[in-house]
């Protein structure tokens, strides 16, 4: 008999487990902006005097960033003013910041490298052995070139139908707009971070912290949107090939609308078919659907409690309902 060893184990047990496919999976926005129509953008603060620059550059790729999503209108508070002036737009809402950029160049570090001297000898039967290794330390010098930025964001909601002379906001500058008289109202809206590690040769200071901009307003264009992010995940076989084939190829709302008549009453036998129906709901990314993925990827696990997929699909969807409950919260306490 043979001898099992640990790896010849451990490939079973891995070759056990189902393929997992790539899907392009629906996720909601996890960040709501303000529920107005018009967001004025403040001039951000910068933390370190002489970043007045890459502030600047912040405060406009969020207003490209709000923009491109459509649904609010931003401009900075120069605009608004404008606006104001010429179209009696009602600002109800401005977005402040702060910026910290940091860049960071260290030179003359060292790390070992440990090569060997290797002798090789040979037997009257032609077979190669070492005869002698003698191991050599040397050192290499290098250098570490990275520009940091962390954006913090707030929202000062303001309310009453008055005109006023607003100070505070504007860096004191006394710009009048229609933003009413009532009480203001602060809230912190988000904080991100990024960093960009230089190329080698590259030395901009400038160009490494745009770069690390544009990072951190990508997370923040992807937090107040929908989008789409891949997800690896098994199709469950031995149930509906026609449904599996649809989820597979991205067309979910079809899948749906296969499995779903009578499966709610199903036996445990259909197993893979609720598991399948949760992964559709899931990919769908629809906010009012995911108890739907819940419901049926617990019936799933009902009929197979020691199933690893479905448990982590549960988990994925749990996820994505507590972001959308803060979420709802933040907004109600607006």
């Amino acid at each position: 008999m043979k001898r099992l060893t640990c790896l010849m184990i451990v490939t079973a047990l891995a070759g056990c487990r189902a393929p997992r496919a790539e899907l392009q999976v629906r996720r909601p926005p996890t960040l709501q902006l303000p529920p107005v129509r018009v967001l004025a953008i403040d001039t951000l603060e910068p933390a370190t005097k002489g970043d007045e620059e890459i502030a600047r550059y912040v405060r406009d790729a969020l207003i490209v960033a709000i923009n491109r999503e459509g649904a609010v209108r931003a401009m900075t508070f120069e605009e608004a003013r404008e606006a104001s002036a010429r179209d009696g737009v009602k600002v109800e809402a401005v977005l402040r910041g702060r910026v910290w950029a940091d860049y960071v160049h260290l030179k003359g570090l060292r790390e070992p490298v440990i090569s060997s001297d290797v002798t090789w000898a040979r037997t009257d039967k032609g077979i190669e052995y070492i005869a002698e290794t003698r191991d050599k330390v040397e050192y290499q010098t290098y250098e570490i070139v990275k520009a940091f930025v962390n954006v913090q964001l707030s929202v000062v909601h303001l309310a009453g139908p008055e005109e006023k002379t607003v100070a505070a906001l504007s860096g004191g500058r006394g710009v009048r707009l229609r933003i009413g008289g009532g009480p203001t109202q602060v809230m912190d809206l988000w904080t991100g971070r990024a960093e960009t590690a230089a190329a080698p040769g590259e030395r901009s200071r400038a160009a490494l912290l745009r770069a690390s901009v544009d990072k951190a307003v990508a997370e923040f264009t992807k937090a107040v949107s929908p989008h789409r992010e891949t997800i690896r995940a098994v199709i469950a076989t031995g149930g509906n090939g026609e449904a599996a084939k649809l989820i597979r190829s991205g067309k979910y709302a079809d899948a749906i609308s296969l499995l779903e008549p009578g499966l709610s009453s199903a036996g445990p036998d259909r197993a893979p078919d609720f598991y399948n129906l949760g992964l559709a709901y899931e990919a769908l990314g629809d906010p009012m659907l995911l108890d739907a993925a819940i419901f049926f990827y617990r019936k799933a696990l009902d009929a197979k409690p020691d199933d690893i997929e479905t448990a982590e699909g549960i988990g994925r969807v749990e996820g994505m309902m507590a972001d959308h409950r803060r979420e709802e919260a933040r907004g109600a306490a607006r």
